[in-house]
């Protein structure tokens, strides 16, 4: 009997296995890179290929081929030399998913004449009527309304920002939501350019290998892509494997407290600068901080500023344990043994999330984490950290700029998420209703005349291809910002990554605000790969093709971890019409009367052999530079197939910034040398309301104008519509817009496969306040504050703190016919005009009510 059945067993599986090869029949397997705004972008991906279509995406096998938990073969030799395998995240596996959606784009569209923005009734056109239409728009609305009509919203555009300077019109926000306070701490406290990426922190062998503690603050590794998919979350469960004890600071208790940590601190949000505070006060009364490293390498004067302000000197207020507990809830015994361990485990590798910095204020904390650091000596020594950027040993730039550099800068006179703000506060300022200079304040201006003498920026993003590559422009001094004001007629978005291309969900202000702003252009240009909320509101909608699967493209990673580059081969060509976002501008350039300055390699008849050309030199360079550093590279042909050039390979030991200072001796370009934690541009008032350079002439590029109250250096300033602001009492619960674990921002919202099942759009509540409202686990409620109103099921929990909800970022805007939102991008809440503007506020306060 019992052969019987192994035998029938052995007939079943054998029917599977045929099934599975038919399945499969007649593939081809290749091998992509992932470029989507992650801050990763250093997966690998493995399609499988049919009859020109993706019939399947699978984890990469680069690397021990077959093995699962990887770390039980390799050694650490192999962990420094990063020889594993670079697998996706959920959302990497399901681009032919994203690619083929009912949404997908796929012809240029016009508005029909009569209809209004926001019903998506729109007509096709053709290619040359779409952008001949977009450029005599261009130049019709300057000839108008001056060089300062056309804007673009919420995030930067790298390839509009060049088109606008070498054409002489056209302005940009500023400032991405991303990391914009760890940025301006970087420049301020080491004066090197937050977009330059020049120095970070550390790669993940090095943590993994030295550190003798991990602190997670505010940071949920187990979502955040820094690195391959979750590779930086599988380091610290193998560094805790090896004795690191791993403490999670966090107001909800996620999945990184439940797997990785040994402890979880609860904590109110928009306090945490309290904590680090009090944490320092214990470390200086306690004689626990390292004095030798601050006296060789802290700023002496900035030093003395924060301890007289930790210990009460200037205000009269000590930041004890006993008064953070006040603010913050965590007891004050909690933080001073907290304090102790934190000061004997030596070194800690300490990381703070971005979301602790997307809040009002956020660039006390930003400040506040490096500051700990930088006291304990933490700051450049092998398993400490720098936590303002996860980064990876040097490697060469890539994808930099096809065409000339301008010798004009692009103005750049509002914060990029304060678009909608520089929009209809005019109004009030022209009624006398505000003055001139709290518009500039409110809008976040960084705009005036340039010094004396020559001065440099970075092209954050590239120019032309080459998302997160920093190149310097020189200025010889004698062109200005001209202090004229913005007049916003003509709107124009649209870019490579999607996550960028959806501003109604994914900037941090409010969704009707920018709604009603929209409604004061006379003309909207829109492109990408999704008709979601965004497109829909467009006069003019241009097709992209998809960046992972559709464009021949060099990847150069992001925040990371470890060093690599990947290739994109264009695994299927695009759908219908849709085109590579760099033909679209190459283009309208043409039309501009530019396009040999904007684009050398493209004389507008064949795209595919000049964008090629075009890439053969870029690895041509490449290799050449990575040759110098002992790094070997395959020829281009083996590249383009095997997609993958892991620099760590060429190293022995792990890695970590800083060296050349902490032990080369080389000085910081700040104005002592060395970290400053007090800083000399934002303690000197009368600098206000002037464009801001350090002192060797770089432009402080994450600081407005006008910083209002921002103090000098990490200090507690309550945060706007936090847990104790006054109108609590109308809206009573504090709403946080965590990321989610399956979309990049509202990319693959519409994707059913990352949904369901696997995840429910919907607010998460504490059980009393649950209890309070009569509201019980998968209620349809109602959400609401003086900004906007959403409907979505409630899911109650005891997984966040009482006082709180949480509406994961980046659900699609779906009003109903009375105006509420039903994909509930939680944006549609969002609001702040109080607070300095850097650091991006993502949270409010709300009501909730059972429906």
């Amino acid at each position: 009997m019992a052969s019987s059945s192994a035998s029938s067993l052995k007939v079943r599986r054998g029917r599977v296995v045929k099934g599975l090869k038919a399945l499969h029949a007649k593939e081809e397997t290749l091998y992509t890179g992932c470029r989507i705004n992650c801050g990763g972008s250093q997966c690998v991906l493995k399609v499988r290929r049919r009859d020109g279509r993706v019939t399947a995406i699978e984890p990469d096998d680069h690397y021990n081929r077959g093995v699962g938990r990887e770390d039980a073969v390799v050694s650490d030799l192999d962990l420094v030399k990063n020889r594993l395998q670079l697998r996706g995240c959920p959302m990497g596996w399901m681009f032919h998913k994203l690619a083929s959606s009912p949404d997908r784009i796929l012809y240029p569209l016009k508005r029909v004449e009569g209809a209004k923005r926001g019903e998506g009734k729109f007509e096709r056109i053709s290619w040359d009527e779409a952008l001949d239409l977009v450029a005599g728009k261009m130049k019709e609305i300057v000839e108008r309304y001056g060089p300062y009509s056309i804007v673009t919203p919420y995030a930067p555009n790298a390839r509009l920002e060049r088109l606008f300077g070498l054409w002489g019109a056209g302005m940009e926000g500023w400032g991405w939501c991303s990391m914009d306070p760890g940025r301006l701490a970087m420049h301020l406290m080491t004066g090197n350019p937050g977009w330059s990426y020049g120095e970070g922190s550390n790669d993940m062998a090095d943590f993994l290998m030295n550190t003798k503690m991990i602190v997670l603050w505010g940071f949920e590794p187990t979502i955040t892509h820094f690195g391959p998919g979750h590779q930086l979350a599988y380091y610290i469960r193998m560094a805790r494997e090896r004795g690191a004890p791993v403490i999670c600071i966090d107001p909800r208790y996620t999945v990184a407290a439940e797997v990785l940590a040994d402890q979880w601190i609860p904590i109110k949000p928009g306090t945490d600068i309290a904590m680090m505070l009090a944490v320092a006060n214990v470390l200086i009364k306690e004689d626990l901080y390292n004095k030798e490293f601050v006296e060789k390498y802290v700023d002496t004067r900035g030093f003395e500023e924060w301890r007289s302000y930790i210990l009460g000197t200037k205000d009269g207020t000590e930041k004890t344990p006993e008064w953070a507990e006040k603010i913050c809830a965590v007891p004050a015994e909690t933080i001073r043994e907290f304090a102790r361990l934190y000061a004997r485990m030596k070194p800690t590798w300490l990381w703070k999330g971005y979301g602790i910095d997307r809040k009002s204020r956020g660039e006390n904390t930003a400040r506040g984490a490096a500051s700990l650091q930088a006291i304990m000596g933490y700051w450049g020594m092998a398993g400490g950290s720098v936590p303002l950027h996860l980064r990876f040993r040097h490697k060469p730039s890539v994808m930099l700029p096809y065409g000339e550099i301008p010798k004009r800068l692009v103005p750049k006179m509002y914060r990029s998420h304060k678009w909608a703000q520089m929009v209809l506060l005019l109004d009030r300022v022209n009624a006398g209703e505000i003055s001139l200079d709290e518009y500039k304040r409110v809008i976040g201006w960084r705009a005036g005349a340039l010094p004396k003498g020559p001065v440099s920026r970075f092209w954050a993003g590239g120019t032309g291809g080459g998302g997160g590559v920093a190149s310097s422009v020189e200025e010889n001094g004698t062109t200005s910002y001209e202090e004229a004001l913005p007049n916003p007629k003509m709107l124009m978005w649209g870019t490579y990554y999607g996550a960028g291309t959806n501003t109604l969900n994914n900037n941090a202000d409010s969704t009707n605000d920018q709604l009603k702003a929209l409604e004061k252009m006379e003309f909207v240009v829109w492109a990408g790969t999704q008709m979601g909320p965004m497109a829909r509101c467009a006069d003019v909608v241009l097709p992209l093709s998809d960046t992972t699967l559709e464009t021949r493209y060099i990847n150069t990673g992001g925040y990371g971890g470890f060093a690599n580059y990947t290739f994109l081969p264009g695994v299927v060509p695009s759908p219908g019409e849709a085109k590579n976002d760099e033909w679209v501008y190459s283009e309208l350039a043409r039309r501009l009367g530019i396009g040999e300055q904007y684009n050398q390699y493209y004389d507008g008849e064949n795209w595919d052999q000049a964008w090629e050309e075009y890439l053969e030199d870029e690895y041509r360079d490449l290799s050449i530079k990575l040759k110098k550093l002992g790094v070997k590279t395959p020829g281009w042909k083996k590249f383009t197939k095997s997609c993958l050039i892991n620099v760590d390979e060429n190293y022995d030991e792990p890695w970590h910034g800083y060296k050349d200072f902490i032990e080369g001796g080389k000085p910081l370009r700040t104005q002592s040398g060395k970290i400053e934690l007090y800083s000399y541009v934002v303690a000197d008032e009368s600098q206000k309301g002037k464009l801001h350079f350090d002192a060797h002439g770089q432009l402080i590029d994450n600081l407005p104008n006008d910083w209002r109250d921002l103090a000098p250096f990490a200090a507690h300033q309550p945060i706007y519509r936090g847990m104790d602001h006054a109108d609590v009492k109308r809206f009573p619960l504090m709403l946080l817009t965590s990321y989610p674990r399956y979309r990049i921002h509202s990319t693959f919202w519409n994707v059913p496969w990352l949904k369901g099942d696997c995840y429910r759009h919907a607010i998460w509540m504490n059980v009393a306040d649950a209890q309070a409202r009569g509201i019980k686990d998968g209620d349809l409620v109602r959400i609401h504050n003086d900004k906007g109103v959403a409907a979505i099921p409630a899911y109650v929990t005891s997984r966040i703190l009482p006082g709180l909800a949480v509406i994961h970022h980046g659900g699609w805007y779906e009003p109903d016919e009375n105006g509420v939102d039903r994909g509930c991008t939680p944006n549609v809440f969002l609001t702040d005009l109080e607070s300095p503007v850097t650091a991006p506020p993502v949270t409010n306060l709300v009501e909730v009510e059972r429906l």
